[in-house]
């Protein structure tokens, strides 16, 4: 939970020095989870590369539900009744001197790992794997 809260936080600085001040709330909580909806399809894509089979369903309906519930949960998480003061208060009086690469890693190794998982099935659809 410490740890969301510290991408949050680092992610709504970032959107109010962007000059979106006034949706920074949200448009921190749907980059978390643009993240994490990029680390769940590598997921999934890598389970289907190493257990293949030969009549895949549809499950388009189970990962809508995941990711809608995701969304309220993170909803309910970090910005219902300004939950995303408190957050904020208690981080500033922290002090972040250090630079810390977790925020900035965070959506980019999810797009590295669902590109990577992208190509080897890819791959193995083709017959080269």
């Amino acid at each position: 939970m410490k740890q969301l809260e510290f991408l949050f936080y680092r992610y709504y600085k970032s959107q109010c020095k962007l000059g979106n001040s006034d949706i920074a709330p949200f448009s921190a909580m749907l980059i978390i989870w643009f993240s994490t909806m990029l680390y769940y399809f590598s997921l999934s894509l890598l389970i289907s590369l190493l257990f293949p089979r030969e009549n895949s369903n549809n499950n388009s309906i189970i990962t809508l539900s995941f990711l809608s519930v995701l969304m309220i949960v993170l909803y309910f998480l970090l910005v219902h009744k300004g939950k995303y003061k408190e957050i904020i208060k208690s981080h500033d009086k922290e002090s972040f001197n250090k630079f810390n690469v977790w925020p900035i890693l965070f959506p980019i190794l999810g797009f590295i790992l669902a590109n990577i998982s992208m190509i080897l099935k890819l791959l193995q659809n083709q017959g080269r794997l």
